[in-house]
Order: C-alpha cells, then structure tokens, then sequence
C-alpha cells in the first residue's frame, strides 16, 4: 500500500482489513420502460407509415396522462426486409418491416398499469423491458455509504477486542471489492410489491459495499 512507503526502515504497520454493507428497499418513484413499434407490411412505405402512426398515437395517448413528449424519446428507426422460414425450412421474404424503438420515461409510478394497458392496445407494440429508480438514489446511497463505513468500523473493533488489540486510523478505503469509488457502482435491484393491492408498483433495493484498512494497535 502507498502508505507502507512512507514507513521508517524496521518499523512495521500492522493492519485489519474488513468490509462493511448497508441495503435499503424503497418504493420506486421513477419508471423506464422500453418499448418497440414494429409494422410489417406488403409495401415498405406503408410499413413505414403505419409505425410512424402507431408511434404518434400512443405519444398523444400518454400526453392525455400528463406525460410530456421530452419524456418519451425515440431511440432508433429501423426498415427492412421481413423474412421467414416455411416448413422446408426455406428462406422466404414476408414483406417490409419498420420498427421504432423508444423510452418513456414516468415520474409517477403509480401511471404505470395505466400506461402497460395503453401500450397492450396494438399488437404492433412489444414492451421489451421495465426499470425502476429513485430521484433522489444519489442522497440515499451517500448514507448508504456512511453506514457501510460506520459497519465496518465496529467490526474492526470486535475483531481487534478479541486479541486485546485496538483499531487506530483508517489507511485505505474502498468501495465494493476494492475498486476505486464510482457513484454508480453500487448494487441496484429492481422488484415487484404487493403495495396497496398494485402489482406493478415497483420497489428498488440499493446496496453500499466498503472495505477499509485499519491500523492495528496494541
């Protein structure tokens, strides 16, 4: 470790390596859902259009629901060949496809059946995934992060108790398994909750992980 380095030549630093954990379940009150439009027809500019109607639709039906265009944004447009097998197993062309891949985004997680049962409309549309979060995921994980400090201390002082030994200052710390600190490094686990009867009212689990080098001490 760097400070080793600065060590005076036969003295020795003894140490206590420990790590340190703190988890917390919240309700989620953010949403991201993926969601992809794909029209296949005869003609590809009827294809084309088709997706490009769907699509319009649905961001006029979520703006009937106070979801702001800026919270619905288009990723990708794609347009092609639509191809499939037959039963000898040729390859045979179908028509023309457009798809058009999108995210909306919902501040209120409590629109989320609203919003499944819109999208479940068209058989044109396919939600490819759900993602929940939190606003304010960085103030939690900041305590998080202190009470996973906080843990590890108190079990270098078990641990050193022990031994008749005593912990001193901290020379090294890092978070999770001793990688340097990124504030999005953390463990984030998305889950469903029976809450008030509404299966689709998502809950997010956030996790601060810590090692820390102590001093060890007579």
């Amino acid at each position: 470790m760097p400070a080793l380095a600065q060590v005076e030549p036969g003295m020795e630093i003894r140490t206590i390596l420990v790590s340190g954990s703190s988890e917390q379940s919240l309700p989620a009150d953010r949403v991201q859902i993926s969601v992809q439009v794909k029209s296949v027809r005869d003609d590809l500019a009827d294809a084309q259009s088709t997706s490009k109607t769907v699509f319009g639709a649905i961001v006029e039906k979520l703006g009937e629901f106070g979801i702001k265009s800026e919270k619905i944004e288009l990723r990708d447009h794609e347009l092609g060949k639509e191809y499939q097998d037959n039963r000898d197993g040729e390859r045979i062309q179908k028509g023309f496809y457009s798809t058009r891949d999108f995210k909306i985004e919902l501040d209120d997680a409590s629109l989320l059946e609203a919003v499944y049962t819109e999208l479940a409309q068209s058989a044109d549309v396919q939600v490819n995934s759900t993602s929940f979060t939190r606003k304010d995921e960085i103030e939690v994980r900041k305590e998080l992060r202190k009470s996973a400090l906080a843990a590890a201390r108190e079990k270098a002082i078990a641990m050193a108790e022990v031994y008749g030994q005593k912990v001193g200052k901290p020379l090294k710390i890092s978070e999770g398994n001793g990688f340097p600190y990124n504030p999005y490094s953390n463990s984030t686990r998305n889950t469903f909750s029976a809450d008030g009867g509404d299966s689709t009212r998502g809950r997010v689990s956030l996790t601060a992980q810590v090692e820390v080098v102590f001093e060890l001490l007579d």
